[in-house]
C-alpha cells in the first residue's frame, strides 16, 4: 500500500479494542478515530485483497467507530482514518487467522519502561470462547525466549530492543502467526518556560516605577528645603540675638 502517497497531514489516532492485532475467525473488534474538533468529513478506511474501501462496504459505522461484528480471513489488512481533505490517522496491521493458535499482543505502540503482556490464545473453530491455559512456549524474530505454563508471558519494562516479531506455540495444535510489537520512546519531559512578562505588563511596572522614583525625589525636596529654611531662620536668631558691635 502506497499509504504515504494518500495522506498528507497525521491529525487523528486511530485505537482497535480488544487492543490486539490478531483475531480469531467470527471475532468482533470496534476501531475509533479520534480527531481534534467535529468527525463530519473523517471515514475509517481499510486496505485489505488490494483494495481500499470504507467502513460502510465491511462494517457498521457508529459515529467516530466503526464496528466489525464478524471478521474473517478477507478483512486482514491495513486500516486508518481518512478525511476529505487527505489527513490521515496512524496505521493498524490487523491479520485474521484462519487457526486455532493466535498471539494477544498490543495493535498500538507501547512506551519505553512498559510492561506488556503476551497472551498465546487456543481456539476450535466453532468454540465461543478461546483459551491460554496451557504451556505455551513464546519467541522473538524465530528465537525462543521462553516457555510460560499459564499461556501467558509477561515483558518487564520493555526497552527499544523488545521490538520485533513475536509468536507463540502450542504444545500440541501449532503455532500463531508472527505479529509486530512496536516500542516507542518516553515524550520528552515537558518543562515550564521562564515566565515573560508582557509587553503591556512592563509598560505598566515602569509606569509605577517612575511615579514611585518621583514622589520619592519630590519628598527629598521638599525635606531639603524644609531643612535649608530652618537652617536659614536658625541663624537669623542667633544674629540677632548676638548683635556685631
Amino acid at each position: 500500500m502506497e499509504f504515504g502517497s494518500v495522506c498528507l497531514v497525521v491529525a487523528a489516532t486511530l485505537s482497535i479494542q480488544p487492543d490486539r492485532s490478531q483475531f480469531f475467525r467470527y471475532e468482533a473488534f470496534t476501531l475509533s478515530c479520534a480527531v481534534s474538533g467535529n468527525f463530519s468529513g473523517w471515514r475509517v478506511m481499510r486496505n485489505a485483497s488490494e483494495a481500499f474501501t470504507p467502513c460502510e462496504d465491511w462494517g457498521r459505522p457508529n459515529g467516530s467507530s466503526c464496528i466489525n461484528h464478524s471478521v474473517y480471513k478477507s478483512d486482514t489488512g491495513l486500516y486508518w482514518c481518512q478525511s476529505e481533505q487527505g489527513e490521515c490517522s496512524n496505521v493498524l496491521n490487523i491479520t485474521i487467522n484462519t487457526g486455532v493458535v493466535i498471539l494477544e499482543s498490543p495493535a498500538l505502540p507501547v512506551t519505553v519502561g512498559d510492561d506488556v503482556t503476551l497472551r498465546c490464545s487456543f481456539k476450535e473453530r466453532y468454540d465461543p470462547t478461546s483459551s491460554s491455559h496451557f504451556s505455551a512456549t513464546f519467541y522473538l524474530n524465530n528465537t525462543f525466549i521462553g516457555t510460560e505454563p499459564e499461556g501467558k508471558m509477561v515483558l518487564h519494562n520493555v526497552s527499544m530492543s523488545s521490538k520485533g516479531f513475536y509468536k507463540c506455540k502450542h504444545p500440541s495444535r501449532g503455532e500463531s502467526l508472527d505479529s509486530w510489537l512496536e516500542v516507542q520512546a518516553k515524550p520528552p519531559k515537558s518543562t515550564d518556560p521562564p515566565l515573560i512578562p508582557s509587553t503591556s505588563l512592563m509598560i505598566l511596572i515602569t509606569i509605577v516605577l517612575f511615579i514611585i522614583y518621583t514622589i520619592i525625589f519630590i519628598m527629598c525636596i521638599i525635606i531639603y528645603r524644609s531643612w535649608a529654611r530652618g537652617r536659614a531662620e536658625t541663624k537669623r536668631r542667633s544674629s540677632e540675638l548676638c548683635p556685631d558691635y
